[in-house]
């Protein structure tokens, strides 16, 4: 854990942590947990940080976001939980990530030679999120798998810290930018949905090919239907075979549509290519 509360309520980040200024006890901050932690200072081998001791109570709760590893879908519902408090509370350092996916759009031409000569190799490794000395995550992702990483590799409180880049100035919780299906529908219909790309995770029940478009559509959630649409013209771009992609689970990247055949209100996801897609399991 990075982030704790203090007596008083306040969020305290542990690389600004002050025993003078915080205060000695110090509790966990999911709101389903809130069990006493310690500060520990930074080594040669690890940042500054704050832990449950395992004795007097001080155990992470079932329910908590620090309880056990969690899939993508149990960070993302946290961090989105996290996110809605620390950010309106204010006073915590916020990290700034710019997205950057023109690149794997197939329809996108640079105006101009890019300046960063960096192989792919090399790019991924400058996208995986590394612990410095003052930054814990990337400033840039320029992929899918860049995005997915980062979620499976940074703990959600670190993640709850995070705005999203994206474009005109313009910064966007992680937690409004990354969606489930249910959330995806909800901003779509509900016109909330802004004019950009949106990532949505989900699990890929069956694929319906025709001679125009390919359909992935995954299980329905609660009523909620949602379907990737790849147009014939980016077939050649799209090479995944059903058995690849079918029952997994997936985050994809792609602008939201609405489809209102036979008066019926389903949320769609255009994408063009393998790099749209990247599996979890």
């Amino acid at each position: 854990m990075r982030i704790a509360r203090t007596v008083s309520g306040d969020i305290c980040y542990s690389e600004e942590y002050q025993v003078e200024k915080h205060g000695s006890r110090l509790f966990c901050i999911d709101s389903d947990c809130q069990a006493p932690v310690i500060f520990v200072k930074r080594s040669k081998t690890s940042v500054a940080h704050f832990k449950t001791t395992g004795k007097e109570g001080s155990k992470h709760k079932l329910g908590c976001g620090f309880y056990q590893s969690l899939d993508m879908f149990g960070t993302v519902l946290k961090v989105s939980e996290y996110q809605e408090s620390l950010l309106k509370q204010g006073g915590l350092p916020e990290s700034v990530i710019r997205l950057s996916l023109k690149g794997i759009d197939p329809d996108y031409v640079p105006r101009q030679v890019e300046r960063n000569t960096e192989t792919t190799k090399e790019i991924d490794e400058q996208n995986k999120p590394k612990v410095k000395d003052k930054k814990d995550t990337p400033q840039s992702l320029s992929s899918v798998k860049s995005v997915a990483r980062l979620l499976q590799e940074t703990e959600p409180d670190l993640l709850a810290t995070i705005l999203f880049n994206i474009g005109g100035g313009r910064k966007e919780p992680l937690s409004s930018i990354i969606l489930d299906q249910e959330k995806a529908h909800k901003f779509l219909w509900g016109e909330q949905a802004l004019k950009i790309n949106y990532f949505v995770y989900g699990t890929i029940e069956s694929i319906t090919r025709r001679d125009k478009v390919i359909y992935l559509n995954f299980t329905t959630i609660n009523d909620v239907t949602f379907s990737l649409v790849v147009f014939d013209k980016y077939f050649k771009e799209f090479t995944y075979s059903d058995l690849e992609l079918q029952h997994h689970k997936v985050l994809v990247y792609g602008k939201l549509r609405k489809n209102e055949f036979n008066n019926q209100m389903k949320t769609e996801m255009v994408i063009k290519s393998n790099s749209y897609i990247e599996r979890l399991n």
